[in-house]
């Protein structure tokens, strides 16, 4: 019962108390921070995707040019084979022109979003090229 006593009497306290009155404009403003976080969580995400996409990029530039791949058509294999698990609708074009190997890779920017915020983006597709020169 004492306790009882205790707890009505820290409610009624609480119900009083004007120390809180700060907290309506942070739930107001909650949402908005949380968006913000999250806008920057699928930017920074997106800037990470592409740092994927020049690495495995330079990585079948790489290949191609000591031979462990063939030719252009085994490095555009290599590249959308290794960046299946980044984005489904990977394209990837290679060419040799004068000793010189160009691959372009190219996502959807919608596939490299965490959390869907970013949909400003959409439509647009995030593009990288990465040359290397072919070794004797």
């Amino acid at each position: 019962m004492r306790c009882l006593r205790f707890l009505a009497g820290r409610i009624a306290c609480f119900v009083r108390s004007e120390s809180g009155a700060a907290t309506v404009e942070a739930v107001l403003w909650l949402p908005m921070f949380v968006m913000i976080v999250a806008l920057l969580a699928d930017v920074s995400m997106m800037f990470h995707g592409q740092s994927r996409l020049l690495r495995v990029a330079q990585d079948a530039n790489r290949n191609l040019s000591i031979g462990r791949l063939k030719d252009e058509a085994a490095t555009q294999a290599f590249v959308i084979a290794h960046l299946s698990n980044v984005s489904p609708h990977t394209m990837a074009a290679t060419s040799v022109t004068a000793g010189l190997i160009t691959t372009t890779v190219s996502v959807p920017l919608n596939d490299l979003d965490l959390f869907g915020i970013a949909k400003i983006f959409s439509g647009a597709r995030m593009t990288v090229q990465a040359e290397h020169l072919m070794e004797n």
